[in-house]
């Protein structure tokens, strides 16, 4: 019988997103094994490259974040989801930096074109959940159905602005005093949505 691996894939993806905290977006091989305590061919043994590593270390990043974000874009309320939405982001960068971070390793546009190709179906699709979500939420607010200006205009309001406004912060201490600011931009950029003729 074999005996179980010492090292879970899980152990070695938190020595990826610990390295990458630590270390930045160039963090090595043999810095996460020192980490982790594993001799690099246990890296080897799971994954083939580090490519392979740090795409699968934001793909977990990337899902884990996803989680709490769906159950908000759910509420009853939509406009309370809208606005818990945008507040996810800077509460989950303040909560989990580490997380965070790792999910900063890459564009989304750009891995799903350069990930290694075992990786890359399941990358493209990523988003695809939150994307539905989104569209669901402006459908609901507006009560129109694909309304492809206001898709862009609550992506922007809970994705793209409140991301562009915690980055500076990413990987360490989050101001309480975003979330506030945060949530007034994405109002304010929904409120264009209400001015349309």
């Amino acid at each position: 019988m074999a005996r179980p691996p010492k090292f879970t894939e899980s152990d070695l993806l938190d020595g990826a997103r610990d390295a990458v905290l630590e270390h930045g977006l160039n963090a090595t091989l043999a810095q996460v094994s020192a980490l982790v305590g594993a001799p690099t061919g246990s890296l080897y043994h799971r994954f083939p490259s580090r490519d392979h590593l740090m795409v699968s270390l934001w793909l977990r990043s990337v899902r884990r974040f996803q989680t709490g974000y769906l159950v908000a874009a759910r509420a009853t309320d939509e406009q309370q989801a809208l606005r818990d939405c945008a507040v996810y982001i800077p509460r989950y960068c303040r909560a989990f930096p580490a997380d965070a971070r790792a999910m900063m390793l890459f564009r989304h546009s750009q891995v799903a074109v350069t990930a290694p190709t075992s990786l890359r179906a399941e990358v493209q699709a990523v988003n695809d959940n939150v994307w539905a979500a989104l569209r669901s939420l402006a459908a609901r607010r507006c009560r129109v159905g694909d309304d492809t200006e206001l898709v862009l205009l609550v992506r922007a309001a809970v994705v793209q602005a409140p991301y562009g406004l915690v980055r500076p912060y990413v990987g360490g201490p989050v101001p309480e005093e975003l979330d506030s600011i945060v949530v007034a931009a994405a109002q304010g950029i929904l409120a264009l949505g209400d001015t349309r003729p």
